[in-house]
C-alpha cells in the first residue's frame, strides 16, 4: 500500500476541495476543546458541496498550554474526526489527528514535524474510513488505529513508531491488516483452509469452524450470524472473526476470533481470543502481531482484559501470549479434551502513558 499523501496528484485534489469547502459562505460554527495536558483545540466548522456531495469540514488550530499556536490544518471531512495526544516513551509528545478522508497524521510537538499517511487505495477508490480510536502500546512501540469503511466491518491498522516523522513511501512487506472475512476473497480463503488439511491439521483455531465448511459462502453466512447475540446459534458464542492479510501480496496469513462474552465452557476451554497462523507462514511473528492488533477491538467491546487459553504443550502459543503481556492465572485439566490448559489474562488498555483521547468540546 503506497503513501500518496505527498504526491502531486493528491496535493492538487486536496487543494481544489479545500478551496471549494473553506469559503465564508460555508462557515457554520466554532467550538473549543481542551486536552488533559493543557493543550487546546479550536474547531471552525464549514459545510459545503464537493462534486455534488455534501461535506462537513473543519479548520483546526492547536494551541500549547501557553496559548502559542502550534499547528493549523484543514480536515476535509470532520464527520468522524480523530484527535489524540500520545506521550511516547522516547520523551516526545505526539498529536494524532486526521486531515484526510482516509489518512491520518502524527505531529511531533517537540520537533514540530509531521508524518502523514494516505493510502493510494483510498485515493483511487474515493472511499472513506471512519476512525474509531487509536491506541499507543509503549511496550511494543506500536500505534494501532481502529476503524471501518461505512457499512463495513472493523479493521485494525498497525503503524511502527521507529521513525515516526519519516515519510515512508510503502508499507513494509510483512505489514498485515486485520479485516473481517469477505466473499471477495473466496479463492484465498479456500486455499487458506485447504493448506491446513494438506499439513494434516484438523482444526483451524480462531476461524469459527472454517474447516467444517466445504462452501465458503455458507461459512461466511455463519460468521455474519455470529456478530450479534440475536442471530448467533445457541451452540456458539457471539464473536467477530478477523482475517490477517499480508498487505504486500494479499495472502491471508492467519485468523483470529474475538468472543463478545464468555459462558462457563468458554471461560475454561476457549477464552475471549483464539487464533491460528497458516502452517507455511509460522515462525515469522504473525501470531504475536495479530493478538496485539486485536486488543483495541476487544477494548471497544468493553473488555478491560481478555482471557487467552493455550494447551500446556503448545510452547509457541505460550510465548506469543507472554510476549503480548499475558499474565498466568491457572492450569487445569479438561476432561472434555483430555488435555491440560493454561489461562492467561491480557489487558486491552496500554500502560498509562497516553493522555485521555479526544479533546472535550465546549461551545
Amino acid at each position: 500500500m503506497r503513501n500518496v499523501a505527498f504526491s502531486f496528484e493528491y496535493a492538487e485534489q486536496y487543494k481544489q476541495q479545500s478551496e471549494s469547502l473553506f469559503q465564508d459562505a460555508n462557515r457554520r460554527s466554532k467550538e473549543e476543546g481542551y486536552f488533559a495536558n493543557g493543550y487546546s483545540l479550536l474547531c471552525e466548522y464549514y459545510e459545503g458541496e464537493v462534486n455534488g456531495e455534501e461535506r462537513l469540514a473543519a479548520h483546526y488550530s492547536l494551541f500549547a498550554p501557553n496559548h502559542d499556536l502550534i499547528l493549523s490544518y484543514d480536515c476535509l471531512d470532520c464527520a468522524h474526526p480523530l484527535s489524540e495526544m500520545i506521550s511516547h516513551r522516547d520523551g516526545n509528545l505526539y498529536y494524532l489527528f486526521r486531515r484526510d478522508r482516509f489518512g491520518f497524521s502524527v505531529f511531533n510537538l517537540n520537533s514540530l514535524t509531521e508524518h502523514r499517511f494516505y493510502s493510494d487505495e483510498a485515493f483511487e477508490s474515493g472511499v472513506d474510513f471512519i476512525w474509531c480510536g487509536a491506541e499507543y502500546y509503549p511496550e511494543r512501540n506500536t500505534l494501532f488505529v481502529v476503524g471501518q469503511m461505512p457499512g463495513a466491518p472493523f479493521e485494525v491498522y498497525e503503524f511502527d513508531f521507529s521513525e515516526p516523522m519519516t515519510c515512508v513511501a510503502y508499507v513494509p512487506e510483512d505489514a498485515i491488516i486485520l479485516t473481517a472475512p469477505s466473499l471477495d476473497f473466496v479463492d484465498e480463503l479456500e486455499d487458506f483452509r485447504d493448506e491446513y488439511a494438506s499439513w494434516g491439521e484438523e482444526n483451524i483455531f480462531g476461524s469459527a469452524l472454517l474447516n467444517s465448511f466445504d462452501d465458503i459462502a455458507e461459512w461466511f453466512a455463519f460468521v455474519e450470524s455470529l456478530r450479534s447475540k440475536k442471530t448467533a446459534p445457541t451452540y456458539y458464542m457471539p464473536s467477530t472473526v478477523f482475517v490477517a492479510f499480508r498487505m504486500s501480496d494479499g495472502i491471508p496469513v492467519g485468523m483470529i476470533e474475538v468472543k463478545h462474552e464468555l459462558n462457563d465452557y468458554m471461560s475454561k476451554h476457549g477464552g475471549h481470543i483464539s487464533y491460528s497462523v497458516r502452517p507455511s507462514e509460522r515462525r515469522r511473528g504473525y501470531g504475536k502481531r495479530m493478538l496485539a492488533m486485536v486488543l483495541p477491538f476487544a477494548k471497544l467491546l468493553g473488555h478491560t482484559k481478555v482471557l487467552v487459553v493455550c494447551h500446556t504443550d503448545n510452547e509457541p502459543s505460550r510465548r506469543t501470549i507472554l510476549a503480548d503481556g499475558g499474565v498466568y492465572e491457572q492450569t487445569y485439566f479438561s476432561e472434555l479434551d483430555n488435555i491440560y490448559n493454561e489461562n492467561y489474562w491480557i489487558r486491552t488498555t496500554p500502560d498509562a502513558t497516553s493522555e485521555p483521547g479526544k479533546a472535550g468540546n465546549v461551545s
